[in-house]
């Protein structure tokens, strides 16, 4: 565990501090520090910490953190939690609207929980199209909505 963490560690400080494009970039900047990594676990590492890939102005498309995109300057707590956040519904497909620049982070709590109801997602910056399976029972998928929010805005 201890490998993993100083791994994670590594992974933030090389983030947070320059533009990479690809995860080839990044192994190659973990070697640098000293960590040895493969392809499949620099993977997971990444969507474990919600790294995701976003846009610059330029252009070109580097790895940040959720906090750190560059969509928008992502909202205070209470601009969080004073934010109104919405779900719609048509047939089987439910659109999640967040906050700017939170959307990526709701939909891998969305995938995390591996529910029977949800199928997928695909996340923008503020929207989320979450494909519901056949007869799922939008209260609950809505019960379980409000306690992954909740969660987001602690």
């Amino acid at each position: 565990m201890q490998d993993k963490k100083a791994r994670h560690q590594a992974i933030h400080m090389i983030v947070s501090s320059q533009h990479v494009e690809s995860q080839n970039d990044l192994i190659i900047e973990l070697e640098k520090a000293g960590i040895s990594v493969g392809q499949a676990t620099l993977s997971r590492d990444l969507k474990q910490l919600r790294v995701s890939k976003v846009r610059m102005p330029n252009g070109r498309s580097v790895y940040a953190f959720p906090r750190e995109s560059q969509y928008a300057t992502m909202p205070s707590r209470e601009e969080l939690n004073s934010t109104k956040w919405g779900m719609e519904f048509s047939g089987n497909i439910m659109v999640v609207h967040t906050p700017p620049g939170y959307a990526n982070v709701v939909a891998c709590e969305i995938d995390a929980t591996r529910s029977k109801m949800m199928l997928g997602t695909v996340a923008g910056d503020d929207t989320i199209i979450v494909v519901l399976s056949e007869g799922a029972d939008r209260d609950a998928v809505e019960a379980l909505m409000r306690k992954i929010t909740r969660q987001i805005k602690q």
